[in-house]
């Protein structure tokens, strides 16, 4: 395995870690600024592993990965309309289709895989 390969990992499973510790922190009571805190290192860990994918040589993004990037956007763009604009309906609707997005681009990865594996 390329040393590339590895550092992509470490930043994709360690932002999904941290997102967990987050999300843990969250639901047993520790302070907002812990959550806050953990999950913007989250998103920097799972941002950097982004940028090192797209830089990787060779590397071609499928549909699959720009309908979870979009669904990733969403989210974020939806966030503030739950809590500093409150406007439930558009955030229902930006949340919603942010996670059919990402669920789909998620069957259609595991769909490519298949077929890439079936080739083989």
């Amino acid at each position: 395995m390329k040393q590339t390969q590895k550092s992509n990992k470490a930043f994709l499973y360690s932002g999904l870690g941290m997102l967990l510790v987050a999300f843990a922190a969250k639901w047993t009571g520790a302070p907002a600024y812990c959550f806050w805190t953990l999950l913007g290192v989250a998103i920097l860990l799972k941002t950097l592993f982004l940028i090192s994918v797209f830089q990787t040589k060779g590397f071609r993004p499928g549909l699959w990965l720009y309908l979870i990037l979009t669904g990733v956007a969403l989210i974020l763009i939806s966030m503030p309309f739950k809590t500093l604009i409150p406007v439930p309906a558009l955030y229902k609707t930006l949340f919603y289709s942010a996670i059919s997005l990402k669920a789909g681009g998620l069957i259609l990865m595991l769909c490519s895989r298949k077929k890439k594996m079936s080739h083989r």
